[in-house]
């Protein structure tokens, strides 16, 4: 995408890409209007975490999983910023892009900068992208349910931490599956559903960053594995916390003025859904039966 834009889009001049500021949020706060452009790029380092959750099934994994943590974050950062700097200069008409008929603003972007065959070579690829971050999603979510239900942090516990003869968490993978169709299928009902749910994960998994982060900044006598980042260590935890809290708190915000009913930031109420569902479930189960993590794989099994 990044070769094509580069070659056969027009292109914008350099001055309007880098010093054009276009505000159509409604708010007249142009710091304000820069933080909600700004928690954009927190989507792009959603997941990055995702090498952890497979260090059972990983040789090596004390530096392999922390390697491509790092590694996919410099990939990422790398990457994106080459392709959004592209899409920038392509923009060919910004009031068209705005104002598209099309669910998702880039297909204009492309339809107008390389026309419409182009165009849906790109959106098949967006596709397939997104299958296999789906894929990869479904495999990290059922490892993580496996991990909760071996502690017995789970209802039905006992049945999710099934493995199978390949020696892969079965149940729990047919489980998130199943929890994944019954949370996708309403969305194309309502646009509001789906950016609820999508703003709502975000904030909770960055929250989750935050809780970890801060644990390490208050107990530095923690000792350290083979993966270090020595004099780093320390203020690149203190600047991900600040970020990770602030994250959280500009998903909050509403995005455009006047606020009405289609135009309201609703990650809020979904916040609150997911934080009640967590907390009935610990109240009713988790705190009765989960005790930490199991040592062994007796303990396990019991």
């Amino acid at each position: 995408m990044i070769a094509i834009l580069s070659y056969f889009a027009p292109h914008q001049q350099a001055s309007w890409v880098f010093t054009h500021f276009e505000n159509e949020t409604g708010f007249d706060n142009p710091i304000y209007v820069f933080m909600l452009g700004a928690i954009g790029a927190s989507y792009s380092l959603f997941g990055c975490e995702c090498a952890a959750s497979v260090n059972e099934e990983t040789q090596d994994a004390d530096m392999s999983s922390p390697i491509a943590i790092v590694g996919s974050i410099v990939v990422a950062w790398i990457v994106g910023l080459a392709f959004l700097t592209v899409l920038l200069f392509s923009i060919q008409d910004i009031n068209s892009i705005l104002n598209t008929s099309f669910n998702m603003p880039v297909a204009q972007l492309f339809q107008d900068a390389i026309g419409t065959w182009a165009t849906l070579v790109f959106l098949l690829l967006i596709v397939i992208c997104q299958f296999c971050t789906g894929a990869s999603t479904m495999t990290i979510a059922s490892r993580q349910i496996y991990a909760l239900a071996r502690d017995n942090a789970t209802p039905f516990s006992f049945t999710l931490k099934y493995i199978n003869a390949r020696r892969l968490p079965e149940n729990a993978v047919l489980f998130t599956f199943a929890l994944t169709c019954f949370i996708v299928l309403p969305f194309p009902l309502s646009d509001h559903l789906f950016d609820t749910i999508v703003s709502a994960t975000t904030i909770t998994v960055h929250f989750s960053y935050a809780m970890v982060l801060g644990c390490r900044l208050i107990d530095q006598r923690k000792r350290k594995g083979r993966f270090d980042l020595g004099k780093w260590s320390f203020p690149i935890n203190l600047l991900a916390f600040f970020y990770t809290l602030f994250a959280v708190f500009a998903f909050l915000l509403p995005t455009s003025w006047p606020i009405t009913w289609d135009t309201a930031n609703y990650s809020g109420v979904g916040l609150l859904m997911i934080t009640l569902t967590t907390g009935f479930f610990w109240f009713m189960w988790g705190q009765y039966r989960y005790q930490g993590p199991l040592d062994t794989t007796d303990d396990v099994h019991q």
